[in-house]
């Protein structure tokens, strides 16, 4: 099929049984283009109507999106008649997942590691690549890891925060969730903590395990359990809170 190429986005309408037009929606569609240009590989695909008008039937995003960046248009012209619908609802987004395969299978180390950190640890994927790059959420690295130029920035620290969290999990379902991860980061920033004091005062307290809707209660809980049958308390808490403090403040500064 023939594809060609415009400036002359007035050729085009758009489509009444497409879906509707929201650019707004595609930030990441627009970022490609900005870097990419329009790929001729991806054509709109169109079909001439009575009055000499081109009825964008798959691209609209693209065409608009074009139009906005001044870019050429690469398009197609069909014949046939389908339904966009049926077309489109084969389609599926990128998962981090599906991007951390993709840049293993070329070779780039980083993310291999990160694979088998995940599998290792039985932890979702976001959490596991911002463990290695020493961050509390995938929102810190996300650019990078979509980018390809995800580094492994701090393996020590993430193997620390994923021994500690999975004994938690297999001692109570109540542990299972994203605050509960937050405050084992947080613990695990602390000089001088002792996962192993922790891990064996948590096999006898395990009553004293609950959820909890808050970093700082899991916290709270931890260092119940961590100081449970000492006389010298220490004030875990304050001390994960503080470090975490220190570790966002060098960060923000770098």
């Amino acid at each position: 099929m023939k594809v060609s190429k415009t400036t002359n986005y007035r050729l085009f309408e758009r489509s009444s049984d497409n879906r509707q037009l929201v650019p707004a929606k595609h930030k990441r569609l627009m970022e490609s283009m900005r870097l990419y240009g329009f790929l001729p590989e991806f054509p709109v695909v169109c079909q001439r109507n009575g009055d000499g008008k081109l009825v964008v039937k798959d691209g609209q995003h693209r065409l608009s999106i074009a139009e906005t960046l001044g870019l050429p248009v690469f398009y197609c012209i069909e014949s046939a008649d389908w339904d966009v619908a049926v077309v489109n609802s084969t389609a599926k987004t990128w998962t981090p997942l599906d991007y951390a395969r993709r840049y293993a299978t070329q070779g780039i180390a980083d993310y291999q590691e990160g694979l088998d950190f995940m599998s290792a640890h039985r932890m979702p994927v976001g959490v596991s690549f911002a463990l290695l790059a020493g961050t509390t959420t995938f929102a810190n690295v996300s650019r990078a890891f979509l980018s390809g130029d995800f580094k492994v920035k701090d393996r020590e620290w993430a193997d620390a925060v994923a021994e500690l969290y999975l004994p938690f999990v297999a001692a109570s379902r109540d542990c299972r969730n994203a605050r509960f991860i937050e405050a084992c980061m947080a613990v695990c920033r602390v000089e001088g903590f002792s996962s192993q004091r922790m891990l064996s005062n948590l096999k006898r307290c395990r009553d004293k395990l609950a959820s909890f809707s808050t970093r700082d209660s899991y916290l709270e809980m931890m260092e119940l359990i961590y100081n449970f049958g000492r006389k010298q308390l220490f004030s875990l808490k304050n001390e994960a809170i503080m470090a975490m403090r220190a570790r966002n403040a060098v960060t923000v500064r770098k």
